[in-house]
């Protein structure tokens, strides 16, 4: 075995050369760390929230505040993940926050407030990190590619199936 293959490398998440920090429309996947059950359940295909469910549908809600120049579409927060269709906008600032600092952003901001929910006892601790490392995206280039990301999210509690639930 040589070193390399011991070592295996990440796989590569983003565009090779796509700036993605231009005007933009973005379908983004967030993962629970271990895909642990935090955030709410489905029940008749319907997602119902629970209060950890419901902070971090409203920190996503809150990015705008941060970011001014993104524009959020739809959402759906599920028990272990979220979906999410976001359009970086006019770069009114000089200063554009790429996709990534976006969601670098949620990340940090989400977690600091479920670590206050869990240190007054209202949502249970977390082993390592409440979200994956990195998060998936698909840049949506065209109208059916906005239109088929925003069906994916709104059928998505009616996908999930007996083998998602924990």
């Amino acid at each position: 075995m040589t070193p390399e293959s011991s070592n295996p490398r990440r796989k590569r998440l983003r565009a090779q050369g796509f700036d993605y920090a231009e005007s933009g429309s973005y379908f983004v996947t967030i993962c629970v760390d271990q895909m642990e059950h935090r955030l709410g359940r489905v029940q008749e295909g319907r997602v119902r929230l629970n209060d950890a469910g419901s902070l971090i549908q409203a920190a996503w809600n809150h990015i705008p505040t941060r970011f001014p120049d993104v524009i959020l579409d739809s959402l759906i927060v599920m028990p272990n993940h979220l979906h999410a269709i976001l359009f970086l906008g006019n770069h009114q600032c000089d200063n554009a926050p790429s996709l990534s600092r976006i969601v670098q952003t949620f990340k940090s901001e989400s977690t600091i407030e479920y670590g206050r929910g869990v240190k007054a006892g209202r949502f249970p601790r977390y082993e390592r990190a409440l979200w994956q490392r990195s998060f998936h995206e698909k840049i949506l280039r065209d109208d059916k590619m906005l239109e088929a990301a925003r069906l994916y999210i709104e059928s998505n509690p009616g996908r999930w199936s007996e083998t998602c639930k924990g």
